[in-house]
């Protein structure tokens, strides 16, 4: 049995906007064996999600460090015992190419312009308005020519989190405040203020709707003024929930309004409606995949500079005024449209 290596070793919106591609893989080799390695924070999701036969999972911190090179030698010489006669690596840094070309005897694909490690590379940029899934889907073959199947999770094998409400009367909306968090930077630039999210919160606790406000640990560092004044129907789950944990909430809820960020992402897989405040990235690149009614994207208006990234660099803007010029009134109209067509 011919037996397939894909590697997608972090960022949880990359490895779920990359499945619509591995679906085209899957459909385009049935008999053969596919592997998925990634990191032991996306694992569980992936073996929910991702259409792969085996789902290897490495430690989060080998990438990290000033050995990250010599790290992944013990597990790229135990990967080339299954015997791979091809592998798609979904990044574009030279120690994962050299993990490659030691891990996989066979061909070797990748995205970039330089092989460098690689049997063969598919440009990341295409020269066309294309979102990052396509881009994903081109690596592993796709032409454009077929509809790219919508990935969807497994939520029936979620067990309900140990000591989470059943949410079993009136579904609540969450909201995501925080993210901004990527593979290679942390940046406030995708943040709409804390300050508008809660006064969403004071608009839906004074129309008797629930609400949950979901987040990493790393959000709860600055989201310190929000979480101590949130409404009494407001539940707290920000640091609280594993990846999993928060598809369970998230497929319980109406309705997500959230910053561009993994957990809109993983709203988009778990079914749920996402209402999502864009500035200086573009939602016909990285919104949910694929585009639907049910998830609209507030965009800034008059602001000349917005989507920035990544043409000219989304680190460069010093204020980050596309996220300011989107209103509370604004959201707040739209989350009420959709609130309304879900009843």
């Amino acid at each position: 049995m011919e037996r397939i290596l894909a590697v997608k070793l972090y960022a949880i919106g990359d490895l779920i906007m990359s499945l619509p591609g591995m679906l085209f893989l899957r459909r385009k080799n049935p008999s053969s064996e596919i592997h998925l390695l990634t990191s032991s924070l996306l694992a569980p999701l992936a073996g929910l999600s991702a259409p792969a036969d085996r789902v290897i999972a490495m430690e989060d911190g080998a990438l990290k460090g000033g050995r990250k090179g010599l790290s992944l030698l013990p597990l790229a010489l135990r990967l080339r015992r299954n015997g791979y006669s091809r592998g798609y690596l979904m990044h574009r840094i030279l120690p994962l190419r050299l993990f490659m070309r030691l891990a996989c005897a066979g061909e070797r694909i990748g995205q970039g312009t330089r092989t460098a490690g690689l049997s063969r590379v598919e440009p990341f940029e295409s020269g066309q308005p294309e979102h990052d899934s396509q881009r994903y889907a081109r690596l592993f073959g796709w032409t454009g020519e077929e509809e790219l199947e919508t990935p969807l999770l497994d939520l029936e094998s979620i067990p309900r989190p140990a000591g989470m409400p059943a949410f079993s009367g009136t579904a609540p909306v969450a909201l995501a405040p925080g993210g901004g968090r990527s593979s290679i930077r942390n940046t406030n630039r995708k943040r709409w203020p804390q300050d508008r999210f809660s006064r969403l919160l004071e608009l839906l606790d004074g129309e008797g709707i629930p609400s949950v406000v979901l987040g990493s640990t790393e959000d709860g560092a600055f989201l310190g003024e929000l979480r101590s004044r949130l409404p009494e129907r407001s539940l707290d789950l920000v640091g609280a929930t594993t990846l999993l944990d928060a598809a369970w909430v998230l497929s319980r809820c109406r309705l997500l309004i959230t910053n561009d960020s993994s957990l809109m992402h993983i709203a988009g897989l778990a079914g749920t409606p996402t209402l999502t405040v864009f500035g200086p990235t573009d939602p016909k690149r990285i919104g949910v995949y694929p585009p639907s009614a049910k998830h609209v994207h507030v965009l800034p208006e008059g602001v000349e500079c917005s989507p920035c990234h990544p043409a000219r660099g989304i680190d460069e803007c010093p204020e980050a005024r596309c996220m300011l010029s989107i209103t509370v009134d604004t959201v707040w109209e739209r989350a009420g449209k959709m609130l309304s067509g879900l009843r």
